[in-house]
């Protein structure tokens, strides 16, 4: 399990697009389900809290969980689990929810809050949002962005070059 002051793989935050910008991550079950549905009108309401404050806002749902969304909120397929695995999340009622888990990270991916708790939807947001707050204001620095992306390319490989 990722905690507090540890940094979240750069895989997961390229996945989630947060590479370079602060943001809050909630992992959910499905769209459709009860207590999902409400963690989703939940973050949506307070939406312009989070943009206010810099913070990109993503769910993370496992592939099952796909219903159809299509809200305001920018909302990814864990396929396989693997962000969930990645990140060591527990499932919960006996393994059979996924577990329900929200970050916030600041721009460099240190995590900044952590929160589990999947009777309790709506307590992500406020969580989230009371970690957001505390954050630095300031524009994202659209360099830390490029040098990442750019330290993930290959130079290409040249011919060999034959002469006399």
């Amino acid at each position: 399990m990722i905690s507090v002051g540890e940094k979240l793989p750069k895989s997961v935050l390229s996945k989630a697009g947060l590479s370079g910008k602060k943001g809050a991550l909630f992992f959910y079950g499905a769209d459709d389900a009860p207590s999902c549905s409400k963690e989703l009108s939940a973050f949506e309401g307070s939406l312009a809290d989070f943009d206010a404050r810099g913070v990109s806002v993503v769910g993370v749902r496992n592939g099952a969980g796909a219903k159809g969304y299509d809200g305001p909120i920018r909302v990814i397929v864990d396929d396989g689990d693997e962000m969930r695995e990645e990140l060591a999340i527990e499932k919960d009622l006996f393994g059979l929810l996924g577990g329900r888990e929200t970050y916030v990270v600041d721009q460099s991916g240190t995590v900044v809050s952590v929160h589990n708790n999947q009777f309790d939807p709506k307590s992500h947001v406020t969580t989230a949002l009371a970690a957001a707050e505390s954050l630095p204001a300031g524009a994202p620095n659209p360099f830390e962005a490029f040098a990442e992306a750019l330290s993930s390319l290959k130079p290409p490989e040249l011919p060999a070059l034959g002469g006399n």
